[in-house]
């Protein structure tokens, strides 16, 4: 088991609208992707300064699905369609499973 962890910076001009579809675009694929274990999507609390705005956290048995899921049409879409309207940066990470 691994995870997946990845951290989008949304830029200033991103619209609530923008935000929301990436939301929304992310939310999706596991329902898409039964390569994922567990899948959790959430915006920062705002609670701290200058964090990142979108954090994915993505649980794959092994990664031969992590790379399902990168290669999956679906992903490839939200990545190519969704993101680069919000964001120029993201931070990604694979580990060993949380527990």
């Amino acid at each position: 088991m691994l995870t997946h962890i990845v951290l989008i910076r949304l830029r200033d001009e991103a619209t609530p609208e923008q935000v929301d579809a990436l939301v929304d675009g992310l939310r999706a694929l596991p329902a898409q992707i039964p390569a994922v274990a567990s899948y959790t999507v959430s915006r920062d609390l705002g609670l701290v300064e200058g964090n990142h705005g979108v954090a994915i956290v993505a649980r794959f048995a092994s990664p031969e699905d992590l790379t399902t899921y990168l290669e999956h049409p679906a992903h490839v879409a939200v990545v190519r369609d969704l993101i680069p309207p919000v964001s120029d940066e993201r931070a990604r990470i694979q580990i060993p499973a949380l527990s």
